[in-house]
């Protein structure tokens, strides 16, 4: 009994401590690669390193947007750099198919500049959106920008399933906000979509259910 009563206490921490592992890596996430010196043929500025993009992240915790990307080279020294993300909450209607990429789209966009100065527009009520103080980072060739998710409201997706794309410019092209101002694009030819839990994350959170149950049920023996 003694032994029983040990093993049953055993299963059902280890049981636990797999429901809680599970639940503390459900976080969304979705991240990608770009290759490097990959800039676009209509783009007349500066093929400044730091509009060159290689690696781009948004995660989604459940109130905050947390987007992070590293260039190629220092995002302060190019002052005329901007960071452009663009996500799309269900009702894009704005695209890149002037540039053969009717895929990328957005209805709401959110501005980094050179400078570490980040702010925005939601593009469905053409008002702009104030960051809260602190919400962007720059440290060398990577940039990090906190989101409140009430900021981005759903137009129809959940967040989880929010189109995320970043474009650097470079703002000394004219006319502002043109083509010929776009570096890259990461990804390259589509949205990246925030994310869903991890395969491994929901295997560890059915695996943790299992043991809670079958702990219950050896107690209830």
């Amino acid at each position: 009994m003694t032994i029983c009563k040990k093993a049953h206490l055993t299963g059902l921490a280890a049981a636990f401590l797999l429901f809680a592992c599970a639940i503390s890596h459900t976080a969304v996430a979705g991240s990608i690669t770009d290759p490097a010196n990959d800039f676009l043929s209509t783009f007349t500025g500066t093929p400044d390193p730091s509009l060159d993009v290689l690696s781009f992240s948004t995660t989604f915790d459940g109130t905050t947007f947390h987007i992070a990307a590293t260039e190629n080279g220092d995002i302060a020294s190019f002052p005329t750099g901007r960071f452009v993300i663009g996500f799309n909450r269900g009702a894009a209607t704005s695209n890149f198919s002037s540039l053969g990429l009717p895929d990328i789209v957005f209805d709401s966009v959110i501005t980094l500049t050179s400078k570490g100065i980040a702010g925005g527009r939601d593009l469905v009520t053409n008002t702009p959106i104030t960051l809260p103080a602190g919400s962007a980072t720059i440290l060398g060739s990577t940039f990090k920008i906190d989101v409140p998710a009430a900021l981005l409201p759903t137009q129809g997706l959940p967040p989880a399933q929010y189109g995320v794309n970043l474009w650097p410019r470079d703002s000394a092209v004219l006319p502002a906000n043109s083509d010929p101002q776009i570096a890259d694009f990461a990804p390259d030819a589509t949205d990246l979509i925030v994310g869903v839990p991890e395969p491994s994350s929901l295997m560890l959170l059915a695996a943790g259910l299992l043991g809670l149950g079958f702990a219950k049920h050896r107690r209830t023996l």
